[in-house]
């Protein structure tokens, strides 16, 4: 199928925004022409759009059943994540939950959640299990992962992330051991996953199990990522991404700047979730990394303690709670999370480049950005085929 969108107010090619009027020519699947020449042929008004990279977004929770809205009122009333998650709440409830949800149940939830996150202009997703929290429920999840991944139209990246917190229903050095000698070989040997992830921090995971974990998992050759600096300073990412060949750090509320230039110097990316610290109720947001070159890459991180599908929402919440410049949230929410999920940089939204694009109504970024609660997604397209159109 051929044609012309034009007039847009701008182009967005994942590293630079291009002032409008422009106009493109789809063949093929594929951008065959930009030009700011003037078009006489046949073609999609553009007019007060930008044409943009989809969302990518680089880290989720999203197989879980059941929800824990009522720990709401329980964070309101002072009780810390930690405290909820000592108590049997947090991560714990979710897992019962999740055992108790059959395959088809989940199955529809994923597929429901990638619906919204289309329709807000994202393409690629990152999925991390941790939900089952045992050999056969975490094979489970994986195994819906790679089947949602085969039926719907979002790209989707599972994340082998068993060590969440320790289960309830086993010593913590008998499940570190099922993780090492049960579920990575098999992860890896049947191609379940394309990473591993560990939540080293306050409450969960221990930095000797971390490492004991990632050693398997590079044993095993999974890339790995790590949850951390995000309850409480561990100095994980920095010990870890000095060992290991990793994609990325996540979350890193209490990084100092040393950390993110170890990360900047070993090629992890520096993944953020401005939307999960509302859900902690914390003010702790990450200091220092606008002095090194660390890459920055973005994600939603639902899950039950951070209900949001929505990616525009989050490069909204990274300038004005991170303060991120319009432009660096972009590049962090489209090429950097790219990267922490499959390890290289996303092709430029160039000529013969495919035709996989948003359409965003707004004249710039910055009106994008200041429109705080609109989604201002109007079109869709995957290799040149419209996946979305709003009424």
């Amino acid at each position: 199928m051929d044609f012309w969108i034009t007039n847009l107010s701008g182009l967005f090619d994942g590293y630079n925004f291009t002032k409008g009027p422009i106009n493109i020519e789809v063949s093929d699947g594929k951008i065959i022409n930009i030009t700011k020449n003037k078009i006489n042929h046949k073609s999609i008004d553009g007019s007060g759009k930008i044409l943009s990279h989809p969302f990518v977004d680089g880290h989720t929770h999203l197989i879980f059943a059941g929800n824990r809205f009522n720990e709401l009122s329980q964070k309101l009333n002072g009780l810390t994540y930690s405290q909820i998650l000592e108590s049997g709440g947090g991560i714990h409830k979710t897992v019962k939950q999740t055992r108790d949800a059959s395959d088809e149940e989940l199955l529809h939830l994923v597929m429901n959640r990638l619906d919204l996150m289309l329709q807000q202009g994202t393409l690629n997703v990152e999925i991390k299990t941790g939900y089952g929290l045992s050999t056969s429920e975490e094979i489970r999840l994986l195994k819906i992962i790679n089947q949602a991944n085969q039926l719907h139209q979002i790209d989707i990246s599972p994340t082998f992330a068993a060590a969440h917190v320790y289960p309830n229903d086993i010593s913590p050095k008998d499940y570190v051991n099922e993780i090492i000698d049960e579920m990575i070989p098999y992860v890896a040997n049947h191609n379940l996953a394309t990473s591993t992830d560990v939540f080293c921090d306050k409450g969960a995971f221990t930095i000797d199990d971390t490492l004991t974990i990632f050693d398997q998992s590079q044993h095993y050759k999974l890339p790995i990522k790590v949850h951390a600096e995000e309850i409480a300073y561990t100095g994980i990412a920095k010990i870890a991404s000095k060992k290991y060949d990793m994609l990325s750090a996540d979350h890193l509320l209490h990084a100092k700047q040393d950390d993110f230039e170890t990360l900047s110097s070993n090629n992890v990316v520096a993944m953020f979730m401005p939307t999960a610290t509302l859900g902690l109720f914390t003010k702790s947001y990450p200091q220092g990394f606008k002095n090194t070159n660390v890459d920055i890459g973005l994600g939603t991180d639902f899950n039950p303690n951070n209900w949001t599908t929505s990616m525009q929402t989050v490069i909204r919440m990274a300038v004005y709670l991170y303060k991120l410049s319009p432009i660096n949230a972009m590049k962090a929410a489209t090429i950097g999370s790219y990267k922490s999920i499959y390890g290289h940089s996303q092709e430029k939204l160039t000529i013969n480049s495919k035709a996989t694009f948003i359409l965003i109504r707004s004249n710039n970024l910055s009106e994008f950005v200041s429109k705080i609660d609109q989604n201002l997604i109007t079109d869709v397209y995957k290799d040149g085929k419209l996946l979305f159109q709003k009424n």
